[in-house]
């Protein structure tokens, strides 16, 4: 079952070391343009999405119905057409940190269950 929970950026800095996998879709707007990542977490990687059919699936509130299955699968596709960047923890870390102090920080965590 995918669970679908909206996450402050503190909060998700205290959550990201307990999951071992996620998809974090963040976005904010910024005075030149709007910050927009979807970061994926598999075990100890980081990996940043590039896949804007992904970005408007996932902020979409009336697409609540995704399947694990589904999303797994265009995130597998994703990775295998590199459509993605390796990142680190302390980037991660960093980014979070700074948009804490941003008002309009939309942070959504799909994390897949049984």
């Amino acid at each position: 079952m995918l669970h679908r929970v909206v996450l402050k950026p503190e909060r998700m800095l205290s959550v990201l070391p307990q999951v071992d996998e996620g998809l974090f879709v963040i976005r904010c707007p910024l005075l030149k343009k709007t910050y927009q990542v979807i970061l994926y977490k598999y075990n100890e990687d980081y990996f940043l999405l590039r896949n804007p059919y992904l970005v408007h699936l996932l902020l979409d509130k009336s697409k609540l119905q995704l399947s694990n299955s589904y999303l797994l699968g265009l995130i597998e596709q994703a990775m295998e057409a590199n459509h993605y960047q390796m990142t680190t923890k302390e980037w991660v870390t960093l980014d979070l940190n700074t948009l804490r102090y941003q008002s309009e920080v939309e942070i959504e965590m799909f994390s897949f269950g049984e």
